[in-house]
């Protein structure tokens, strides 16, 4: 694995995620009923209140840029933006846009472009993707010209390479990472998160298959785990909000 880059050469890259007591970011899928009585699965159920959606909005209003996983805007009503007029007037109290920067990881670029991230263009949209995805999926966006497709690397993401881009291309200093877990898992093993916003909700789903804050690959040793301290906790009606910066970068 590549060192990591010094954070002057990369953006400061947050991560923000809801997970339940029993650490699951995703839980059972909703049941939808269709008119002939059959029963569909429908999009992940969402369990964080509206004080975490707030939270959100509010880590956004500090960031350049978004960034999540095609999984993650395929799930649902999802378009990466700053939210109403208030986090809007946010982002310009803190010296940035008015809308945030919008950014999709697919490797396979196989990203269905019908989803409504993409048909909103208040604010540009990066799609990262390998050379073969480049292929796949650049195509289907030639009429969306608020979507862009960049490759980082032929069969893989080059993770170092992607944010030293973002920074040096796109000017982005600060970002947010809201999932999902295999995504997440990439950032946390090659030592890219900065900070972590997590909010614990009072719910337990179980189940081998629904999704952690950091699936994937993982890493061999308890040694090579990415450390962090908390810096900031506090309890709300159930829910606890918790915000960690990380221990050390390695600088190169």
């Amino acid at each position: 694995m590549k060192p990591p880059l010094t954070k002057t050469r990369r953006p400061w890259i947050a991560v923000n995620m809801a997970m339940t007591a029993d650490g699951k970011v995703s839980g059972p899928r909703l049941s939808d009923r269709c008119s002939n009585g059959d029963v569909e699965s429908g999009s992940m159920s969402e369990f964080g209140s509206p004080r975490d959606h707030h939270r959100m909005l509010k880590i956004r209003a500090s960031m350049d840029a978004v960034i999540c996983g095609r999984n993650t805007v395929e799930q649902g009503a999802v378009d990466l933006g700053p939210g109403t007029n208030k986090f809007i007037h946010l982002r310009k109290k803190n010296s940035l846009h008015s809308h945030n920067k919008r950014i999709i990881v697919s490797a396979s670029g196989k990203i269905n472009p019908e989803c409504l991230v993409f048909q909103k263009d208040f604010s540009q949209i990066l799609i990262v993707t390998t050379e073969s995805g480049k292929c796949f999926c650049e195509p289907k966006f030639k009429t969306k010209p608020w979507v862009e497709v960049q490759s980082f690397g032929n069969s893989q993401i080059d993770w170092n390479f992607m944010t030293g881009w973002l920074k040096s291309h796109w000017g982005i200093d600060r970002m947010v990472l809201e999932g999902g877990g295999q995504l997440n898992d990439a950032f946390f093993r090659h030592q890219l998160v900065d900070e972590i916003f997590l909010t614990i909700c009072p719910w337990v789903f179980g189940g081998k298959t629904n999704a952690t804050i950091s699936d994937g690959i993982g890493v061999p040793n308890l040694i090579d785990a990415a450390r962090f301290e908390c810096v900031e906790h506090r309890s709300v009606q159930g829910e606890m909000f918790l915000r960690f910066q990380a221990l050390k970068s390695v600088e190169t």
